[in-house]
């Protein structure tokens, strides 16, 4: 019996987890495991752990135990992600199972490859499985830890998790449970950042997109930058304070490694006579144009994105490179006559630099004035352009404690550690390059090579690399009428549906008052022909998806907001009108927000129309 289950859980194991998990199932199991009988009649679990055997599940009663865990969780909804450090036998997990509505899922972090084997071979899985409801993670590897929190954490879901610890798990398996504990602690703070960002830039981001887009059209796609450096070292330079200790070591290198800089660093370079062979501009923000507005006529090329600083793309004097982003590239591609390529943009500057020298070929990669950290209580280098932001007086509260190059501590912001994160991530995951951490000073970046920039030099930048020559035949071919005409027919199309998607909102948001009145105000309302209505306005909405991709950065704030709302959740033990009632508001929200955003894109839309249909008559 138990082997006609075990291999059930296992050939839904492989559907769902692929084969992989018969190479973990088939590690060796560190722990010993006794299945006994308890005093209730159920089985119970002991595991034996440097030579102490101790019960992992209750002795007496294990049913009883899973029901009291379940009992003691208070504060969920049927939306919650309930995360779970310990399988045990899986009493608890079957019990907790029982509490789900259409949108929970539980992770179970099972550390133990021994305790798991002995839980498939004990209870039927594979119903909870096929259905996607339970995911089990087993093992102690803490990155792949860190990829499955990835793959199930995201920022609909990020303000709805708990964490849960069975029986004495944190105490059989300290470390790692530390650790993972760490990781979600870290997966929740980059993914609550990565919300702060696009709700704080929504309204630039979109009025970016839509003034860049005749720069995008006359500028060059970043493919056109792939592997032309092939080989070739990079020096990525960033204002962090130990900048000052190295920056005149860069004349060494001119001309030997391709020099990138960010808006930040232009001044310090060219007061020290080092010209940079790229500038990066990512950030969509004025705070970005102000600290390159002085040296916008200058022609290095400038590599940045569609969704970018309008100002500075529009005013500077060199050959512009643009990477499209994540979220804009269905609408880019439906709006100009090519596709644009995609380099991983990460959150600052210096890890879009970092992906492009990847991109570009580069090996090694060398940072310097990559600091991360307060070094020496500094923010920047001492040259460095810098404008006052107004919450500098806060700099000093929410800092956390991390390792620096030379073992010791030093202080980081929320807002640095996720870019310290993502550098490590990229590099874990691009092994094939070199890289090298030439900052003398600041945290420490798992995966890098730890030098001072005259040693990397001199080892590194050897021979002339004719960055200039590799540059040239980097120019698009196409005519700059024929596609302006190309998106001008697109714009117009993008428009007439977008109008088409705000009146499907607007007769949304009628029939949301009227369910809502249904619900609430007990009026007398053909409620099937509602909802029926209302799957109706969705279906046909769904239908202009494509086209709701131009609206995203300013319907994504709406979206996030009633998913994080507790008021819009499904509720244990509501009853039907609580739900109507619920349901109704949430309706009204979407359908309100969705026209909002569309009122507030279409004038970018109708100026960047106008001023294309100018252009075609200067022509």
């Amino acid at each position: 019996m138990e082997n006609r289950i075990y291999q059930n859980n296992v050939s839904v194991l492989k559907e769902v987890y692929g084969e992989n998990i018969i190479d973990i199932l088939s590690d060796e199991c560190d722990e010993g495991v006794i299945v006994e009988k308890a005093k209730d009649g159920n089985y119970t679990l002991k595991i034996v752990i440097d030579g102490q055997s101790r019960y992992i599940t209750s002795k007496y009663a294990p049913l009883r135990e899973a029901k009291k865990f379940v009992d003691n969780i208070r504060d969920y909804d049927y939306e919650t992600l309930f995360i779970v450090f310990g399988m045990g036998l899986g009493y608890h997990i079957v019990e907790l199972s029982k509490l789900l509505g259409d949108n929970n899922k539980i992770l179970v972090i099972e550390p133990s490859i021994s305790v798991f084997k002995k839980s498939i071979e004990l209870s039927d899985w594979t119903d909870l499985m096929k259905k996607e409801k339970v995911f089990f993670f087993i093992g102690k590897d803490i990155e792949l830890i860190s990829q499955f929190y990835d793959r199930h954490i995201n920022e609909l879901n990020v303000s709805n998790i708990e964490f849960l610890v069975f029986s004495r798990y944190d105490k059989f398996f300290p470390q790692i449970y530390k650790k993972a504990a760490k990781k979600l602690k870290e997966c929740i703070e980059d993914i609550q950042v990565s919300i702060y960002t696009l709700k704080y830039f929504s309204n630039e981001l979109n009025n970016n997109l839509f003034r860049n887009l005749e720069e995008i059209i006359k500028g060059n796609d970043v493919k056109l930058l792939k592997d032309k450096f092939k080989d070739v070292p990079a020096i990525i330079v960033s204002a962090g304070p130990s900048l000052d200790k190295n920056i005149k070591e860069l004349k060494k290198a001119q001309g030997k490694a391709v020099i990138i800089a960010g808006g930040r660093t232009l001044k310090p370079l060219l007061d020290n006579g080092i010209k940079p062979d790229i500038v990066v501009s990512l950030d969509p923000g004025k705070g970005a144009y102000e600290v390159i507005k002085e040296n916008l006529d200058k022609e290095f090329p400038l590599v940045t994105t569609v969704i970018s600083q309008s100002d500075i793309i529009r005013e500077y004097k060199g050959k512009k490179y643009f990477s499209n982003v994540l979220e804009c590239v269905e609408l880019i591609n439906y709006l100009i006559y090519k596709k644009i390529d995609r380099i991983s943009q990460g959150g600052s500057v210096a890890n879009m630099s970092l992906s492009l020298a990847d991109y570009m070929g580069c090996n090694p990669i060398i940072l310097i004035g990559q600091d991360l950290a307060y070094t020496d209580g500094k923010i920047h280098a001492q040259n460095s352009t810098y404008e006052f932001d107004g919450n500098n007086e806060n700099l000093g509260k929410d800092l956390i404690e991390i390792e620096d190059i030379y073992g010791n501590r030093v202080y980081t912001s929320k807002v640095w550690l996720s870019f310290l994160r993502w550098f490590e991530l990229y590099i874990r995951k691009n092994t094939e390059k070199e890289y090298i951490d030439a900052t003398e000073g600041g945290a420490k970046i798992k995966g890098t090579k730890i030098m001072t920039l005259k040693e990397a030099i001199e080892k590194y930048c050897t021979e002339e690399a004719n960055i200039a020559e590799r540059f040239l035949n980097t120019d698009d071919s196409h005519s700059d009428c024929e596609k302006i005409t190309y998106s001008l027919k697109r714009l117009k199309e993008l428009r007439k549906n977008l109008m088409k998607v705000k009146k499907k909102s607007m007769l949304g948001i009628k029939f949301s008052k009227k369910m809502l009145e249904y619900y609430r105000d007990n009026k007398e309302h053909d409620i099937n022909n509602i909802l029926k209505t209302l799957d109706e306005i969705d279906e046909d909405i769904k239908k202009y998806k494509l086209m709701t991709m131009g609206i995203y950065h300013l319907i994504s704030p709406v979206l996030l907001q009633i998913y994080h709302k507790k008021e819009f959740r499904e509720n244990t033990n509501e009853t039907e009108k609580e739900k109507g009632i619920r349901l109704a508001k949430k309706s009204y929200a979407l359908y309100e927000g969705i026209k909002d955003s569309i009122e507030q894109v279409i004038p970018l839309i109708d100026e960047c129309i106008e001023d294309f249909e100018q252009y075609e008559r200067s022509m």
